[in-house]
C-alpha cells in the first residue's frame, strides 16, 4: 500500500450563491512548489468527495455523484500552487464548508500555507488590515496600518513567520502567508478590514497535522 501523510487542511466556506450564477470558486493557494505532493482532495462537510487530483490528473470516478461534471481545477495545479476549485452551476444546496487536503507521499510538511482573502482592488490608503487567530486562543497574527506592517503589534507566536504582499491595497489581495506551520497553528482565523468607506471580514479555518 502507498502511505500518504496529509500535512495541511484548508477550510473554505462557500456562502449563499444567487440564482443565475454559472460558477463559484473555492480559493486555496500554496506559496511553495508542491513537488512532494501526490494527491489533493476536496470534500464537503458531510465527507463526500467533491474533487480528486492525483498522479497529475483529475479522478472523476472518485467523486460523489452530485459533483460529477461540475468541478474543475486549473491545469498543473501542483506546479502553480493554485489548488482552487471551481464549482459550476452552484445552487443553494451547495452552500457549505469545504476542505482541501494535501497529501505528501514522503511525509514532509509544508514550508508555508496561504490564508486566502481576495477583495476589491485599489483600497483607500487609510485601510487597516488585521489578521487574528480567534480559536483556540485569541492572538493577533498580523497588523497592517498606515501603509506598513507592524510586527510590534503581533503575538510572539507569529513573529518572523507572517507575510503579506507589498501592493496589497492596490491588488486587493489580503491573503496572509504563514511560514513553517505546525499543529499549534491550527484554529479559526479572521481578517478584519477597516477604512472610512467600508468594513469587511473573512473567516478561515486552518488545520495542520504534523
Amino acid at each position: 500500500f502507498n502511505q500518504f501523510r496529509f500535512f495541511c487542511i484548508l477550510v473554505v466556506v462557500l456562502p449563499f450563491v444567487g440564482s443565475g450564477v454559472k460558477s463559484a470558486k473555492l480559493p486555496c493557494k500554496a506559496t511553495v512548489h508542491l513537488s512532494k505532493v501526490n494527491k489533493v482532495v476536496w470534500k464537503d462537510r458531510d465527507g463526500r468527495i467533491v474533487h480528486v487530483y492525483q498522479k497529475d490528473s483529475e479522478q472523476p470516478e472518485k467523486q460523489h455523484r452530485r459533483y460529477r461534471s461540475r468541478t474543475e481545477m486549473i491545469e498543473d495545479p501542483l506546479k502553480t500552487g493554485d489548488l482552487s476549485l471551481t464549482l459550476t452551476y452552484p445552487t443553494e444546496t451547495d452552500t457549505d464548508t469545504y476542505t482541501c487536503t494535501v497529501y505528501s507521499r514522503e511525509g514532509k510538511g509544508a514550508e508555508s500555507v496561504l490564508l486566502p482573502f481576495q477583495t476589491t482592488e485599489n483600497l483607500p490608503e487609510d485601510t487597516e488590515v488585521v489578521w487574528k487567530c480567534l480559536e483556540p486562543k485569541y492572538m493577533k497574527v498580523y497588523v497592517y496600518e498606515n501603509r506598513s506592517d507592524h510586527p510590534d503589534k503581533q503575538d510572539d507566536h507569529y513573529k518572523d513567520r507572517t507575510e503579506m504582499k507589498k501592493d496589497l491595497l492596490t491588488a486587493g489581495d489580503l491573503s496572509l502567508t504563514l511560514k513553517n506551520p505546525t499543529e499549534g497553528d491550527s484554529g479559526r482565523y479572521g481578517c478584519e478590514v477597516n477604512n472610512k468607506e467600508t468594513w469587511r471580514y473573512k473567516r478561515v479555518w486552518l488545520t495542520v497535522i504534523g
